[in-house]
């Protein structure tokens, strides 16, 4: 087994343990960052404290599978599919993938601070999809920004979530 693929796997069980143990922190702390803008039936933070939940599990299974794959390389077992995206440099190009996918996401979180939810959501969904091979980019334009308005229709009349609008137009 190629050292490059003993490192990304020991790199990706790395990575999987420290977004679990941070999605627990995250949901045990829930209650002292939520704020109650609007007098609610449910509390504040019960969508946020089920997203969080959904995360912890989903993380938690992302770790089981890195942990076996640790289990199967110090076994000495080698996982073919792998080995055959890293002979055939693919292992890179999803590397720089994700690397795209991780400057997007921070491009986001400034866009929110900024801007709002209303307008940087369908740039960003548009980012990614374009990442992802969209060719009717004008379907596309048109769904992310009507899905972006009725979201934030849904969260602010049903749920009582006001989403940032922005320090430019707050």
């Amino acid at each position: 087994m190629g050292r490059l693929l003993r490192r990304n796997i020991w790199i990706e069980a790395g990575i999987s343990l420290f977004l679990m143990l941070f999605f627990i922190y995250f949901y045990c702390h829930i209650d002292q960052w939520v704020i109650e803008t609007l007098p609610s039936t449910i509390s504040p933070a019960f969508f946020p404290s089920v997203v969080t939940l959904v995360l912890i599990i989903m993380s938690a299974l992302l770790t089981g599978f890195c942990l076996r794959s640790v289990r199967h390389m110090l076994a000495g077992k080698v996982d073919e599919e792998r080995l055959e995206l890293q002979e055939g440099g693919e292992e890179a190009g999803r590397f720089a993938a994700l690397a795209g996918y991780v400057g997007i996401l921070f491009l986001y979180l400034i866009g929110l601070h900024f801007i709002g939810f209303v307008y940087s959501t369908p740039i960003v969904m548009f980012l990614v999809s374009l990442m992802l091979g969209l060719r009717h980019w004008l379907i596309g334009i048109v769904c992310y920004v009507l899905f972006t308005l009725l979201l934030n229709y849904v969260a602010f009349n049903f749920m009582q979530i006001i989403l940032p609008t922005g320090v430019l137009f707050g």
